[in-house]
């Protein structure tokens, strides 16, 4: 099954040894964007010579999340209507994008998110990880008022229209939850679709255990003032007035979501 309507933008740097077998499974399913974040084993020639439409190759190292921003920059470009990310390492089974593919159909304007934790196969999670899910689950659930699970997860789907509407900013992993929110914000909905873990034996993650828990974390507690001082100014001015009921608007109202979340699963 292909879907030319996506396209997939795998970030690498130095994944020599993954990148080529990820390329190749995409490809039968759609136009596969690399962005080679300025790797130093030729990252780059491999995905190329396995079937990548498309290699950006960046002059130094810039992180995950600008790798993110010129691949989706790419898929725009070629009139991608949907554009799904994975890593370049092999802990995404590009064979689970069709799951991601079905979910969109059902739920068009929705960022659909890989859910890691509801499928009983595939490798154990590391325990410094999924503590980090969970915790940044917590926070998130309240920020978009999503009840999802596995938020952190970087294998995802996202509309073309998300992508044009809002402007991603932060660097690094911040960038994946970055976007939840400002979808939430913007009136897109957040679901999930079930992706088997893979945690390859001899594998290190990108992900930083401790210093990537802390960016996000840092980022969550800027949103979470950010809206905490949008409710205090809602009290005042609504005090000021005369509203005798205290004016202060749901949490929902205030970041810009509806009330029902905008969580629910497709079909």
């Amino acid at each position: 099954m292909t879907s030319p309507r996506v396209c997939a933008v795998v970030p690498v740097f130095n994944e020599a040894a993954t990148v080529a077998r990820v390329v190749e499974q995409l490809r039968d399913l759609c136009p596969v964007i690399v962005v080679d974040d300025a790797s130093t084993d030729g990252s780059g020639d491999r995905a190329a010579a396995a079937g990548a439409a498309c290699v950006i190759r960046h002059r130094r190292r810039l992180g995950k999340g600008a790798a993110l921003r010129t691949g989706f920059a790419e898929a725009l470009r070629r009139g991608a209507a949907g554009v799904a990310t994975l890593d370049g390492d092999g802990q995404h089974d590009p064979a689970d994008l069709p799951r991601l593919i079905e979910a969109a159909a059902v739920a068009t304007d929705a960022l659909v998110v890989g859910d890691r934790l509801e499928t009983p196969t595939g490798d154990r999670i590391p325990r410094l990880r999924l503590g980090a899910i969970r915790v940044a689950d917590w926070v998130l659930c309240r920020l978009t008022c999503a009840p999802l699970r596995d938020r952190q997860c970087g294998y995802r789907l996202y509309p073309a229209a998300l992508l044009r509407a809002v402007a991603l900013h932060e660097e690094g992993f911040v960038l994946e939850t970055e976007a939840l929110v400002r979808a939430a914000r913007t009136g897109f909905r957040l679901v999930s679709a079930p992706v088997r873990r893979v945690y390859p034996p001899g594998r290190r993650s990108r992900f930083r255990g401790v210093l990537d828990s802390v960016r996000i974390a840092w980022y969550l507690a800027r949103e979470v003032a950010s809206r905490t001082r949008c409710r205090i100014m809602s009290d005042r001015l609504a005090a000021r007035l005369g509203d005798p009921e205290g004016g202060t608007a749901p949490l929902p109202d205030l970041l810009g979501v509806g009330g029902d979340g905008g969580g629910r699963r497709p079909g």
